[in-house]
Formats: C-alpha cells, structure tokens, sequence
C-alpha cells in the first residue's frame, strides 16, 4: 500500500520535474549568461567582483543575524512578560 502511494508521488514529482527542465531550462540559461557577460571580463575585474559579491554575502548574513537575535530578544521579553502576569493572577 505505502509503496503505491510512494510510487505515485515519485511519478508525480518526476514527471512534473521533468516539465520545468523543458519549459524553463534554468541551467542552459545561467550558463549562457555567464559566457556571454562574465567571461569576456578580464581577470582583474573577476577578482573585484567576487570580491565584492563576498563582502555582500558576508555582512549581509551579519545584518541578518543581528536582526534575528534582536527579533529574538524582544519575543523573549514578551514572553517573559507574559509568563509571569499569569503567574501573579494565580
């Protein structure tokens, strides 16, 4: 029984899978762009580039992190908060 039902979903995402790499060809296109935009520049430009792709990547992760813990914080309080006026009602 599980196996028919497993197989169904396998079918069912393989043929849908199969659909998107047809219709929309995502990695021929990526592969297209960076030979027709990227490798033409010369090494130099390269280098600057994933030079500054990283320090984006890096502190927008630290921008990401300070905004979580700080999310984090004032759901803690809350919390806290909340926690202990029920706690005096009892």
């Amino acid at each position: 029984m599980w196996e028919t039902i497993k197989g169904f979903f396998e079918s069912l995402y393989g043929r849908f899978n199969g659909y998107l790499q047809g219709l929309l060809d995502i990695d021929n296109r990526l592969i297209g762009l960076y030979n027709e935009f990227v490798a033409p520049l010369p090494e130099l430009i390269k280098l600057v580039g994933i030079v500054f792709v990283g320090f984006i990547l890096v502190f927008g992760t630290i921008g990401f992190v300070k905004k979580m813990l700080k999310l984090f914080i004032v759901l803690a309080v809350i919390l806290a908060i909340v926690f202990f006026i029920t706690r005096l009602n009892q």
